[in-house]
């Protein structure tokens, strides 16, 4: 008797029933019937906006100079909380759809598109290693864009300025997807009496062999570059930059490090070893859901602890701002807790859950850029007058020559150096003065 569900069957109910596939991104098999050209153009579309949108997003907040240290916290938040609320979402859909959809776009994974069929004879493995293809399509867009920029000056001085901070949105936004996959991909499964070794996510392909064997090497690459890689380096190069240097790589390390106190930047590999922390528990533990809330609640409470007592950013409103955030996350742990209470008091939760960190995190921007903001509200409904390419040459050279005139009537001349070179520093001086004012 077949006690699997959502049409599936065989060893664990790794596999779907004859006649149905594995659908994009869910667990649930599909029909073949459902696999028309009409869908996958569909799926395909629906993806490729879905890039564009990222892609979006991480200019705008390059644009307008949102350091990394401000979403660090806000990223982690979103990019685990349908890990935290699961329990208590698959018993509604309509919230189940909502959430995994916000947090979908701090992953870099549309699970909005988890019900379409993509092809035929899908399997698990098949399913986990396609959301590799989404960060990759994100960084080739970005890529395209960055090379066609040259073709504006403008637009290209913008790009080169803001390239290293949009690489790492990139890895930022990118983390929970490819450690999940990786992991994922690289568990394996035994059997009592049984001597070979089986995939986790599919149970009926054995384990580093045939199919699996090239999955199991990208998967290994990632995690070895990326989900270890990535936070080792940042943690351990506070320690080591006196004995290796990284100059090539400084850029990319400062947009990470350079919102925390210099004794504590090796916090930059901090919010990545969270959600490492988050995805082993659950991937370790997928059946017992005890030990895993368990877990999860002790694990984000000594994570949040640990911040709200170092304090590690520079800014005291970031440590501020991170400390309600990581208990956002202590409370999202126990939502699952309030289900069994009332469902009126679970949805509360799951409402607060959503919204409330969204609004802290406006409110944090508005604070620190308000600046910025206001003068850009006033340029918009008070536009200055509109001053031509010649007015500003014209402007630009009296004003230069105003400054040398001034400048040589007090030193003379300025190109008279005295041969001499401690007579010459004066003059020398001046001179750098009169550069320094022609580049204000």
């Amino acid at each position: 008797m077949n006690q699997c569900s959502s049409h599936r069957t065989g060893t664990a109910c790794g596999s779907c029933e004859e006649g149905y596939t594995l659908s994009f991104d869910s667990v649930d098999c599909v029909g073949v019937d459902k696999c028309t050209t009409g869908q996958i153009v569909l799926v395909v579309t629906l993806s490729m906006i879905y890039w564009i949108v990222i892609v979006m997003l991480v200019f705008i907040v390059t644009y307008y100079h949102v350091g990394i240290g401000y979403v660090f916290a806000i990223t982690y938040y979103y990019s685990i909380l349908d890990i935290l609320l699961s329990q208590t979402l698959y018993q509604s859909k309509v919230w189940f759809t909502a959430v995994t959809t916000m947090s979908s776009f701090v992953k870099i994974t549309p699970q909005f598109l988890g019900q379409f069929c993509l092809v035929r004879n899908m399997s698990g493995i098949d399913q986990q290693f396609i959301h590799f293809a989404h960060p990759l399509a994100v960084s080739i867009i970005i890529a395209i864009i960055c090379q066609s920029a040259k073709i504006s000056h403008k637009f290209s001085s913008f790009i080169s300025r803001g390239i290293i901070r949009t690489v790492c949105y990139l890895l930022l936004l990118s983390y929970t997807s490819v450690a999940t996959t990786s992991l994922l991909l690289l568990r394996s499964l035994t059997f009592d009496n049984v001597n070979k070794v089986y995939t986790y996510v599919s149970p009926d392909i054995e384990y580093c062999r045939g199919r699996h064997l090239p999955y199991f090497i990208v998967a290994v690459l990632c995690t070895l570059v990326i989900v270890i890689g990535l936070p080792l380096l940042l943690l351990l190069e506070p320690f080591l930059n006196h004995k290796i240097n990284f100059y090539r790589i400084k850029p990319l390390l400062d947009q990470f490090q350079g919102c925390y106190k210099d004794k504590y930047r090796c916090f930059a590999a901090y919010y990545m070893i969270c959600r490492l922390v988050i995805i082993v528990i659950i991937i370790a533990n997928p059946s017992n859901n005890n030990l895993s809330q368990f877990l999860l609640i002790f694990s984000s409470a000594v994570l949040t602890t640990t911040v709200i007592i170092l304090k590690p950013y520079d800014s005291k409103i970031l440590n501020i701002f991170d400390g309600l955030i990581l208990q956002l996350v202590v409370l999202a742990t126990l939502v699952p807790l309030a289900d069994d209470v009332s469902q009126q008091l679970s949805t509360a939760a799951i409402i607060i859950a959503m919204i409330l960190p969204l609004v802290l995190f406006i409110a944090l921007e508005l604070i620190v850029h308000k600046d910025t903001i206001g003068h850009k509200i006033t340029t918009y409904f008070n536009p200055q007058p509109v001053t031509t390419t010649d007015d500003i040459n014209e402007t630009t050279m009296n004003d230069i020559s105003i400054i040398i005139d001034d400048n040589m009537r007090k030193n003379a001349t300025i190109c008279e150096i005295p041969s001499n070179s401690s007579d010459a520093t004066p003059y020398r001086n001046s001179f750098m003065e009169v550069m320094d004012q022609i580049e204000d």
